[in-house]
């Protein structure tokens, strides 16, 4: 029997057992908590999801982290890199779709950052769409540089919040990531960040700071992703993050934070079809399409080799059962590549 005031709940004022027992809630409590989320979405923002698409521009990285296959030791994969040109290409597709965010990412790849210089600017001037970027750990006057471009956002996850268990499996500090995200913010760019469902010796404790940690930063964008194995890295022999406690965990998010974008991400529709249906259900408000060319998307391989690839109409769809609301987005005559 639970033992949380539902009918005054606020998430901050809670204990860590009775945070506990959100995290892990299925059944009755579960469906409460995922029809909190859904009203509070729809008190705060009436509904409305936010489409976006994105183009994976490099799989270069310098990082090594445990769970990735662009990691930088990883000498099985091949390697690319987008010209300027080729940026732009593909944002004028995601531009003539009528979606309003062209999503930047790449692994942790200082080369990219000329090309930036050149595309983000470009892209503003052509197609008067909000540009975020995802690009990992940089030095403070990047993130000021990319703002001065045009930039609007920038998504770098902490992933966990145990700093022993980070640098275990990103084998760097969580320390210079926390600070990295401060000079997001600092530099005048919103900040998404969020965690990882799943990683090994991570405990439910752990999971509990991870979102005790969500909730100080008071990001503008805020995800929960199930680890998924990958192929050719440390981790590939593991199961699946837990796919409840990932979506518990984003509909905590939604009550505790009201406003911020949540992503359903395309790792929840890769562990169960229907997945990313349910991230909305669970008060996600964002879906992210996917404009790389497919050539590319098979050497992108930040899940795995299989990874799901979400189309057009695979978002219109789970938006339209989800009941959510997009403004000017063409559902007809248009198919990505």
């Amino acid at each position: 029997m639970t033992t949380i005031q539902k009918d005054a709940l606020e998430i901050k004022n809670l204990t860590n057992s009775e945070l506990l027992e959100l995290l892990t809630a299925e059944g009755e409590l579960q469906q409460w908590l995922w029809q909190k989320a859904r009203e509070t979405r729809q008190t705060h923002l009436e509904n409305q999801a936010v489409v976006r698409g994105v183009i994976e521009i490099s799989n270069y990285c310098q990082k090594n982290c445990d769970y990735c296959a662009i990691r930088a030791v990883n000498t099985q994969i091949e390697r690319y890199r987008f010209t300027a040109e080729e940026i732009l290409a593909i944002a004028q597709q995601i531009a003539e779709a009528h979606i309003p965010i062209v999503f930047l990412q790449a692994g942790q790849d200082p080369q990219c950052d000329p090309i930036l210089e050149e595309v983000i600017p470009e892209i503003k001037r052509r197609f008067n769409v909000n540009i975020l970027l995802c690009l990992g750990e940089r030095p403070k006057a990047v993130y000021e540089r990319f703002a001065e471009l045009g930039a609007n956002s920038y998504i770098l996850k902490f992933e966990s919040s145990n700093p022993e268990l980070y640098k275990q499996i990103a084998h760097t500090s969580l320390e210079k990531r926390l600070q990295c995200a401060r000079w997001i913010q600092e530099a005048g760019l919103k900040l998404g960040t969020g965690n990882i469902v799943g990683l090994p010796h991570q405990t439910l404790d752990m999971l509990v700071d991870d979102i005790r940690l969500a909730l100080e930063i008071n990001p503008d964008f805020v995800s929960s992703s199930p680890f998924i194995p990958n192929q050719n890295t440390p981790l590939e022999s593991l199961p699946y993050g837990n796919l409840n406690y990932t979506l518990n965990t984003m509909a905590i998010y939604r009550i505790a934070l009201k406003t911020p974008l949540i992503p359903t991400v395309s790792a929840l529709e890769k562990i169960q079809p229907g997945g990313q249906l349910m991230g909305f259900n669970a008060g996600a408000n964002v879906i992210t399409i996917n404009f790389t060319p497919q050539d590319f998307q098979e050497k992108y391989l930040i899940y795995s080799q299989k990874r799901f690839v979400v189309r057009l109409n695979h978002a219109l769809e789970t938006l339209h059962q989800a009941g959510l609301k997009v403004e000017k987005l063409i559902t007809q005559n248009y198919q990505a590549n």
